[in-house]
Formats: structure tokens, sequence, C-alpha cells
């Protein structure tokens, strides 16, 4: 719809007439892909002016955008419009952008319209025509490989590498390949300029590159590590692949294990999760979020704990179950290939997710919505897609900047979409889930991701004794009460950390793992090994249960050492000894009770009189 008063008609005059019919060809295909508004035209055109005058100065005789040396012409326009007297910021970006994204768009449009080549064969990658790539993520927002920066003489081979990762990896990690590979291979082309390949590389250049990489990423062990990790493998590969420019030395005597970084740790205090305070501030003002669209998204992301791109994935048709346990969230999870993941969700949660579906449904067709996806773009450019993941972060920090959302030193907070799975993680342990429920929840196909939920409540626990000790320190004696300690009888702080940490965690290990259930909370349901009670007894029949219960303790043991899990340890190396004190009875043919024969044949009076 024209307002009163905006600009009804779009002149393209100034154009010969071979540019001219360019302009008018792909401002109408992208009207009719609904790639951009008229609105938006009018906006462009107002720019027309100014790139004919320029094309007309320094390009009077060519027929086509695509003739123009893209580099070269950028420059001039750059410096053209400079002396038109446009702004400049420090970003080297100008003031009105308008000027530089309509001959982007010209520029990228007709590149693709005119090069037939194979997609393989270009020098920029549209991810979406290459068949084999079949994990572009339903996210992301480009979908572009571009290899034009590296080197020529070593593109090909970049190119040759590249394609055959991107089978099973995502477009962003194609993206950082090729970074890391941009830098190695510019950097090698500067140090030796007559190279053809890789054949005379040795272990010197690579020390100097390494060296370089550290200088190069200013410090940052994440990137270097990135960096070093990405051109190991891409080395290895095109030593087993035999590829005529393999370096004669074997990748095993040119970088080194030690060469690449250790991994930061993280711990609790740098994990990006979201302290309580912020999320009751989130809570207040979330009616508030715009677009109002991305408020179920947001309530999504805090009751799942999945990943954006997951909540992104779901089906309108597919994402509720009702059990008669209750609701379900249903959907895909992507990065570990888990079909069909299902968590529990409450009333509340079903109700907004119905509604969304409701109004999805109201406004999908075959041609907006092909996929039945829950979260939908119905025109534009992502047209059939849904959101990406960087509009909903936008969106949170706009809220938080406007609504005045703040951390504990009051600094307005960051949110992160990835935090909320963190956060959720964190929750879950807090409130007493197992270990194994959690991983499940998670979908993690390894127990160590989850474990480190684990560690987070330890530290979080420490946190909490510490402030405690403000106060001064106190021993929790057997029956649950406070006993005040003198520090000067203190031997070791663990022993009160174990002590702090054991009257507020009723950890007991079950069949199925650990109930870390805070000793507030009721279980009916809680299982106890029983091994300091009275009125267990055990004989000799159960001596293989126990010798098998012994090994599955080493095996914890062990793994609790190594994720530097001491109080795990300890706590599983106690249990440990009860099994093997029992184990060495019931293997001398006895029976262990503690209560004796007392306590099995006789009962009141009777006991009393034996």
């Amino acid at each position: 719809m024209i307002k009163k008063g905006e600009k009804t008609n779009i002149k393209f005059t100034y154009f010969s007439d071979s540019i001219k019919s360019e302009i008018k060809y792909m401002f109408a295909q992208k009207l009719i892909n609904q790639e951009i508004s008229l609105g938006t035209i009018r906006s462009y055109s107002g720019k027309f002016k100014s790139y004919a005058e320029f094309l007309n100065k320094f390009y009077p005789k060519i027929n086509s955008v695509i003739e123009l040396q893209w580099d070269r012409f950028i420059s001039q326009w750059k410096l053209f419009l400079v002396n038109k007297g446009f702004k400049i910021n420090d970003k080297d970006q100008f003031s009105d952008s308008k000027h530089m994204s309509f001959v982007n768009a010209l520029h990228s449009f007709f590149i693709d319209f005119y090069d037939m080549r194979n997609e393989y064969e270009k020098d920029v990658w549209d991810s979406r025509n290459i068949p084999s790539f079949n994990k572009l993520t339903n996210t992301a927002s480009s979908y572009k490989l571009n290899f034009s920066s590296i080197a020529l003489v070593f593109r090909n081979l970049a190119k040759r590498y590249v394609s055959f990762k991107m089978t099973n990896l995502s477009q962003a990690t194609c993206q950082s390949i090729i970074a890391s590979l941009r830098t190695f291979f510019n950097y090698i082309n500067e140090k030796e300029p007559k190279w053809n390949d890789l054949t005379k590389l040795t272990r010197k250049h690579m020390e100097d590159y390494i060296c370089f990489v550290h200088e190069y990423s200013e410090g940052t062990t994440t990137v270097a590590q990135r960096n070093l990790i990405q051109l190991k493998a891409f080395l290895e590969y095109i030593e087993r692949s035999e590829c005529d420019e393999a370096p004669e030395k074997p990748s095993s005597h040119l970088i080194f294990k030690e060469d690449i970084p250790k991994r930061v740790v993280r711990n609790y205090e740098n994990m990006k999760h979201i302290p309580e305070d912020v999320l009751r501030q989130l809570d207040k003002n979330l009616e508030n979020l715009y677009p109002p669209e991305y408020i179920p998204v947001v309530i999504l992301l805090r009751a799942s704990g999945w990943r954006i791109s997951d909540i992104f994935n779901l089906r309108y048709d597919t994402c509720l179950e009702k059990t008669t346990q209750g609701w379900y969230l249903c959907g895909d999870i992507e990065k570990t290939q888990v079909l069909n993941h299902r968590v529990p969700i409450t009333d509340e949660i079903q109700h907004v997710v119905s509604i969304v579906i409701e109004e999805t449904k109201a406004k999908s067709t075959d041609d907006n919505n092909p996929n039945h996806l829950l979260f939908v773009r119905y025109s534009g450019t992502r047209k059939g897609l849904c959101p990406t993941s960087g509009a909903i972060n936008r969106a949170l920090n706009k809220l938080a900047e406007v609504y005045n959302i703040t951390d504990n030193k009051g600094n307005t907070f960051h949110f992160n979409n990835h935090a909320f799975r963190h956060t959720k993680g964190v929750s879950l342990v807090n409130n007493g889930m197992d270990l194994q429920l959690v991983q499940k929840w998670f979908a993690h196909k390894s127990s160590a991701s989850t474990l480190f939920y684990a560690k987070i409540l330890d530290e979080k626990l420490r946190e909490e004794w510490k402030e405690k000790c403000k106060d001064g320190l106190f021993k929790i004696d057997k029956l649950g009460k406070m006993k005040k300690i003198e520090i000067s009888k203190i031997e070791n702080e663990d022993l009160i950390e174990w002590e702090y940490i054991r009257h507020n965690l009723d950890a007991v290990r079950t069949p199925l793992g650990y109930c870390m259930k805070p000793s507030s909370q009721e279980c009916c349901t809680q299982m106890n090994p029983c091994l300091t009670c009275r009125n267990l007894c055990t004989t000799p029949d159960f001596i293989p249960a126990y010798e098998h219960e012994i090994e599955e303790l080493k095996v914890l043991i062990e793994r609790a050492e190594k994720l530097g899990q001491e109080i795990w340890a300890e706590k599983n190396k106690d249990i440990k000894h009860h099994y093997e004190d029992i184990l060495a009875i019931l293997k001398n043919g006895k029976i262990r009770h503690k209560a004796e024969k007392k306590g099995r044949e006789y009962t009141g009076e009777e006991r009393e009189n034996q």
C-alpha cells in the first residue's frame, strides 16, 4: 500500500538501454519471488542517478554489469561517493547504506544469472545448489561458500577438500574451514610465491606459520586452535588421498599434536548460562518482545532446553503429543540425529504451542510453507523458511537494552540463544533429575556433556557454602542439626565442603545412576542400597551381584577423577569399600546381617529375653 505523499514512480531513464534492462529484470525477478518489496525498490531508485552518473563517467561502453572488474569497480565507486560528500565511518561503511547494498545486489544477482558452470567450478558456491550438502541448517541466513580470496594457485585444492568435507559438515563449519585454509594458503603464497603446490613444505615453514597464527589471532586461543586443527586435518587428508600437491614429508612430521593450543576448559563462571535474576527480569518484560511472534520461540527455548535450530525445525502437524502422562513436545534433533525426540511440557506451554499451531495452519499454503514448519516466513527472501537464529538474539538484546535487563553488576545483559539450553540443564540437575534422564532429555550422545551440568552444581554449592561461612562454620550432625566448629580445629577445608554438600544433597546411587535429589525434596520412589542398614541380610548367593557392582564403581571412579569430580569419586569409593567389606564376608561362606540371629528370628520381648 502506497502512503500519502510517497513516491509512486520509479525512473530508470538515467541508464543505457542494456544496463536499464538488467536492472529492471533483477527487480522484476525479486518481486515475483517475493524477495523484495516495491517500497525497497523505490528507496533504491533514489540512488539510480548517482550510479548512472558513475557508469557514464568511468564505464561508458559497457553493455552489462558483469563486465565490471569488481575489486577495481568497488574502490572507484566508494571514492566517487566520498567525493560527492557521503561520509564513511570507522568500519568503512557509508552512512547511507543503500548505495552499497544496491550495487552489491546487482553484482551478486548477475554473477549467478550469467554463470552457467557447474557449482564446483565457480569461486563462490551456493550451498542450496549442491545436492550432496545435506547439513544445511534451517536457521542459516548465508548460503555462500566463497573461495575467491584464496590464492589462485591453491584455490582448486581448497575446493576439492571442502567438496569432500561438506558431505557431513554444516555450512558454518565449511565456512570456518575455508577461512582457515585462506589464512594458510595466502601466507604460504606470500612466503613462497613460485610454488604451485605444497610438495616442498617443511617443518620450518610450519613453525613460522604457527607463530604467525598466534600473532594473527591476537592471543585468542580458540581462534588459533581452530585454525591449526583444521589445517592438520587438511594436511592429513591430502596425504592419505595421495594428492599430487601434497607435501613430500609426512603430515606427522609437519604439524605436531603439541602445536595445537589446549582447549580452554569451561567452568561455571564463564559458561553462558542465564542467572535467575535475569530470567525474572525477562519474564517481567517478555510481553514487550518485538516482533511478538518471537515470544513463543523464547518460551519454548526455556521450556525445552533445545537448540534454536531444533525449535525452528518443529512441524506444526507433529510437534505436540498427548499421552496418559501428559503433553510432550516432539521434534528431530539434527546435531545428534535423534528423530522424533520428545520432552514433557506443562499444560501452559502446550496451550501456547496450540495457539501458534492454529495461527500457522491458517496462514500456511503449499507455496509459503511446504515443510509445515511451526515458525515460518510467509514472504520475502526466506519465504518457506524459519526466521534466522540471529533475529531472535537481536530481538532479545534489544529488549534488554530498552527495558534495562541487567546482570548483578548493573550492566545490560547480553542474551545468547544457546544459553537457554545451558540454563535448562542446570535447572534440571538442581531440581534433582537423574543424570541419565538429563542426558536423554538433551539427546546427548556422550555422558560427558551431561556431567558438565553436575560440575556446575558442585561449583554452585561451593559458592553457596563460602557465603554461609561468612557467619561461621558449622557441621551437620546425624540428626541434621547445625553444630558450630572451631576454625582452629579444621584440618581440611574439603571436610567442611563435604559436610555442606552431604546435608543439602541426598545423592544416592541407584541401579541406573545417581539420584542427585536435594534433601528438601520428597521422593516416594527413591531406591537406597541399604548398605549401612542393620536389617540388610545378604547371603553368598549375591556374590556375583556385588562383584558386578564393584567393577562398575571402578569405572565411575576413574571417570569422575578424569573429570575432576573429586566429591563424586570419594562418594563412589565409600560405596565401593562397603561392597568390598560385604563381599569379603560372603566369600568366607557367611551370611552378612548386622542384626544377626536375634534380629532375624526374634521380636519384642523374645529378643530382650535372648
